[in-house]
């Protein structure tokens, strides 16, 4: 199979498991319990495995990816503020909306906060593993570089943003009942993250850089805090009853990704 079968076929796979996930005859048949454990760890697993599809790393890139985690002299480090800033102004929703009223937060699994430094010694390193060998490898090696032979580095990019948003899908439907404006939000909040997840793959980060930031953002909602309104029961969640707190939640995510895309401009 050609690379661009293989992404083509990636992508397809990823977009029919999170389909899949997302039907509620397949919820109801699976019960809350077994199907947040798909969705947070069979997704992720499913990408690390569809990987292996991907054609090899050439040479040249594979020196690439190497030198993002040098020391000292790759550029690839002169993103990792820029992604530090962009994290913290992705996530001020919180505060903001906490200081003006908008939002409350509750506890969420029990089992997690009684033992919350096993939940980040053991989770932090699998999210960060499944984030970068998993997901991102498949989504970027797998489907935007294997496009790209075909369809040049655009075409690859949409195709693995779609297949990377599609994956957000799961999460947010926590039952029968959907609030539109969390689903909306949800949405709005996977794409631009997808956009900016390939400019750090492309500009200057590569496979290392992308998949510390999804592994961090996987590990922040999906064992640490998130919204009460979604399948996922981490340490806490937030709930709200003010619709403008999604509209802070969609601003946050476009200023992050204005952060993003200067940082790689500036590289």
């Amino acid at each position: 199979m050609t690379a661009a079968g293989c992404a083509v076929a990636i992508a397809a796979v990823l977009m029919a498991a999170s389909a899949c996930l997302s039907s509620p005859a397949v919820r109801a048949d699976l019960g809350r319990g077994h199907l947040t454990a798909l969705v947070f760890w069979g997704l992720p697993l499913l990408a690390f495995a569809a990987a292996w599809l991907a054609p090899r790393l050439d040479a040249a890139r594979g020196r690439r990816i190497a030198s993002a985690a040098h020391p000292f002299f790759s550029p690839a480090l002169r993103l990792v503020p820029w992604m530090a800033a962009a994290f913290v102004v992705d996530q001020s929703f919180l505060g903001i909306g906490h200081l003006l009223g908008w939002v409350t937060f509750t506890y969420g699994d029990q089992a997690l906060q009684g033992h919350p430094l096993r939940t980040v010694a053991l989770g932090l390193p699998a999210c960060l593993l499944l984030g970068t060998l998993g997901i991102e490898r498949a989504l970027r090696v797998g489907v935007l570089d294997g496009a790209a032979t075909r369809w040049g580095v655009r075409g690859g990019a949409l195709l693995s943003i779609a297949a990377g948003a599609s994956l957000a899908l799961p999460a947010l439907l926590p039952g029968w009942f959907v609030e539109p404006k969390v689903l909306a939000a949800g949405l709005f909040v996977a794409l631009v993250r997808e956009i900016g997840l390939v400019m750090i793959y492309l500009r200057g980060g590569g496979l290392p850089l992308a998949g510390l930031a999804r592994g961090m953002l996987l590990f922040f909602e999906g064992r640490i805090l998130t919204d009460v309104d979604t399948l996922l029961l981490p340490l806490a969640q937030y709930t709200t009853s003010e619709p403008r707190f999604y509209l802070l939640r969609a601003a946050t995510a476009l200023a992050a990704l204005a952060i993003v895309a200067w940082g790689c401009r500036r590289r």
